[in-house]
């Protein structure tokens, strides 16, 4: 076994890496900009990917009891009582985690990052390039099968006949279950970053302490056990729920102002608030000049009939609307925020 990874990321430094000035992700440097200090550091340094966005053993979770185990477990089964399709987590994992400091750290994280490794979901979307985005068969041949039993209970009316319906579910177990799900793949990946970030983590901790105080049952509990297992459980289950039961389309901003974009310790924040009853909004830079936003709406849904994917420039007239995007982002972020230019991080308008 190698050695063991203190110094763990909460934030992946290959995405760091379009910030830099040499695009290296070990002696790579940008631009920190702290809201609080620790020890000799400066508000503002140029520094090293290898001394930014991490916290030691971040995700170590050694030391939880089998009361922790059971709880989890029982608010994961809680939490999917009316799901179709139930997640959980590998009794492998308990045991590795128990004995490793590091385990979530390589054994996790460094999974999620692979998913863009393999399939560059970062370098596309930077070129332009939506083609990976899009339904996939098998997720196109569920949702007919949804609205053809949908259509029948309401008005007893099919647009399907019965041997077009069975051709659909021969053609979902033989074809769509071989396809690789791009879509998903994404959605994993990018929930994952979502869910790993310091603010999401300190919100979680804060929720749980509370709960704490409410049931003397769980006084007991190790908070920290709980954070780092829920992050997983609540990212997977995000990324299914959105590929299957939402309608998403993806605005990639080409930013040509003289302001770039931002990003931080939190790297993607939700511009519409936390429930996603109606149409929520994810902006995620993933370089000075590219962002992203995910347009998440309920399915069947208006306006999920207009929702697509768009490509748009952002010439110098719309630099307010950089500003904004950065400011939400910069605020969001519990501690660091990142910059190629030192200017952005010295004005108060990001």
């Amino acid at each position: 076994m190698g050695s063991t990874v203190k110094k763990q990321h909460y934030i992946w430094r290959e995405y760091l890496t379009r910030w830099t000035d040499t695009g290296d992700r070990y002696k790579g440097r940008l631009y920190v900009m702290r809201k609080m200090l620790r020890g000799n550091q400066e508000r503002i340094e140029f520094r090293e990917l290898e001394k930014i966005g991490f916290e030691k053993y971040y995700y170590d979770v050694t030391g939880f009891q089998e009361k922790d185990k059971i709880v989890l477990q029982q608010f994961l089964s809680y939490m999917q009582r009316k799901e179709r399709f139930e997640l959980g987590i590998d009794p492998k994992a308990f045991s590795g985690a128990a004995e490793q400091r590091d385990y979530i750290e390589k054994q996790v994280m460094c999974s999620y990052e692979d998913i863009d490794n393999k399939w560059k979901f970062l370098d596309k979307l930077s070129n332009g390039d939506f083609s990976f985005y899009k339904d996939s068969k098998r997720q196109n041949i569920l949702d007919n099968l949804h609205k053809c039993v949908i259509d029948t209970v309401l008005y007893q009316e099919s647009q399907y006949s019965d041997e077009e319906i069975m051709n659909m579910v021969n053609e979902f177990f033989e074809d769509g279950l071989k396809e690789n799900d791009l879509k998903y793949e994404f959605h994993k990946f990018f929930c994952m970053q979502y869910f790993r970030s310091p603010r999401i983590h300190d919100n979680l901790a804060s929720n749980f302490e509370e709960l704490k105080k409410e049931k003397d049952e769980l006084k007991d509990l190790d908070t920290n056990f709980y954070v780092n297992m829920v992050a997983m459980y609540f990212a997977e289950r995000m990324a299914l729920n959105i590929t299957m039961h939402f309608s998403t389309g993806m605005l990639l901003y080409e930013n040509k102002t003289d302001v770039p974009f931002i990003t931080g310790d939190t790297p993607i924040v939700n511009l519409t608030g936390t429930k996603m009853d109606k149409a929520t909004l994810f902006h995620y830079p993933i370089s000075p000049r590219i962002a992203v936003e995910l347009l998440v709406t309920p399915k069947y849904s208006e306006i999920a009939k207009i929702n697509r994917n768009v490509h748009l420039e952002l010439e110098q007239e719309l630099v307010t609307m950089v500003k904004s995007c950065n400011q939400k982002l910069a605020n969001n972020c519990a501690n660091e925020i990142y910059s190629n230019d030192s200017k952005r991080l010295n004005e108060k308008v990001f």
